[in-house]
């Protein structure tokens, strides 16, 4: 199935966008999660993903119902679609085997993300302030300050090493900083993908958050990290009290280890 669906009874004069690109997953069980967030940034949903097993009809339904997107992106994935980007398939694909094909799959449609915001923008003849990136199984369960500057760009920081990666699971913007982070991927793509110094941890961390910080590096972002209460959901079910504990225990082991180390 390849579909892409713009849904004009979903318009509204939010000010802001939330982009859910990925898999869909365990979406359902975070629809309340979802709401919550949209609600408080006052923000538009587009979202944007892969057609695969989790990609059905009643799940589709459910989330024009529920979440009341007003773009819906469904492609089948075909590697030649990153070609433009990447290049074709090479030694580097060979040797990072799944990460180097996750990091391409997942920049082309950050790149895809770009035409989607302008198509948007065009048809409701408004420009958004702040475009806030997410992943569709991405719990989020903190307050996000929208009171940012202009030529900043807020990641998550609850995994990883700032000195050396920047987080694809979440990042935020205002408007111009955001697309042309999103400019740099692309146009940093096919020397980076034969670069052997961008990736000094390669077991460590995934790929394409080791190419986020390469381009911010290479096009001088200004990156600023924040701690949020956030993770990626795994289980079939919605999260309970106990989960939440949990992933908000992990917020202060992270805070803590920070601040020791």
């Amino acid at each position: 199935m390849s579909e892409t669906t713009i849904i004009k009874n979903n318009f509204s004069d939010k000010k802001n966008i939330l982009l859910l690109v990925g898999n869909l997953r365990t979406i359902e069980y975070l629809f309340k999660y979802h709401k919550k967030f949209l609600k408080n940034t006052k923000s538009d949903l587009a979202i944007s993903t892969w057609d695969d097993d989790s990609c059905n009809d009643d799940l589709i339904q459910k989330i024009i119902k529920e979440l009341k997107p007003i773009y819906l992106d469904i492609e089948d994935y075909n590697f030649n679609l990153t070609a433009n980007i990447f290049g074709s398939l090479n030694k580097f694909d060979l040797l990072f085997g799944k990460a180097a094909l996750s990091t391409r799959s997942q920049v082309y449609k950050f790149v895809r993300t770009v035409k989607l915001i302008n198509e948007l923008e065009k048809l409701q003849n408004k420009k958004y302030q702040i475009i806030f990136k997410s992943r569709p199984d991405l719990l989020c369960y903190s307050k996000i300050d929208l009171k940012i500057k202009t030529n900043e760009i807020i990641f998550e920081n609850t995994f990883g090493d700032w000195s050396r990666d920047r987080s694809d699971r979440f990042f935020y913007a205002h408007r111009n900083e955001f697309l042309r982070l999103i400019d740099s991927f692309k146009n940093n793509a096919k020397k980076a993908w034969d670069e052997k110094s961008m990736y000094p941890v390669l077991h460590l961390i995934p790929l394409q958050e080791q190419y986020i910080k390469y381009c911010c590096n290479r096009d001088n972002f200004f990156s600023k990290p924040f701690l949020p209460i956030i993770k990626v959901w795994r289980p079939l079910k919605e999260p309970n009290i106990k989960d939440l504990i949990k992933i908000i225990i992990h917020k202060f082991k992270r805070i803590f280890f920070m601040l020791i180390c």
